[in-house]
Order: C-alpha cells, then structure tokens, then sequence
C-alpha cells in the first residue's frame, strides 16, 4: 500500500516526536546529505564530452588545415576606409 503525505504532515510527524537537539540536527544533515547526492548525480561532467570529436566526422579536413582555417577566421583584415 502506498501513502501520500505532505511536507507539511511530515514536518508536523516530526516535531510530534519530541526529539533532542541532537536527533534533530542528525536527521537534518541526512537529508541534506540525500539531498546533495541527488543534486550531484543529476549534473553532467564536462569530462564526459571530451573525446566527442572524432576524426572521422570530418574525413575531408585534416588537423592542419583546420588549425588554419581557425587562425585565419580570426585574423581581421585592415581596410581603408574612406569618407
């Protein structure tokens, strides 16, 4: 059988068990501790995309040449302007 409860109805079970000072800040850190493996385990690495590009997906365009396809798409040519 399942159970629905509120976080409300929950937090009033709680305070309804008379815990110390010490069970409650226990029971505090483990759900914050819960709550930070969730947190981490929904996050995506950025090690995870290394490797991505693979040669093969541009067969026609070695490393060279794309080291000066880049460097030239940076360079800005230096026109006159004239008035």
């Amino acid at each position: 059988m399942k159970a629905t409860i509120s976080l409300e109805g929950l937090l009033a079970l709680i305070h309804g068990l008379s815990l110390s000072a010490s069970n409650k800040r226990w029971l505090g850190e483990k759900l914050i501790e819960e709550a930070r493996k969730e947190t981490q385990s929904t996050s995506i690495p950025a090690s995870r995309f290394y490797g991505v590009w693979k040669d093969e997906d541009f067969p026609e365009v070695s490393a060279d040449e794309l080291v000066k396809e880049i460097k030239e798409s940076r360079k800005f040519k230096k026109e006159s302007i004239t008035w």
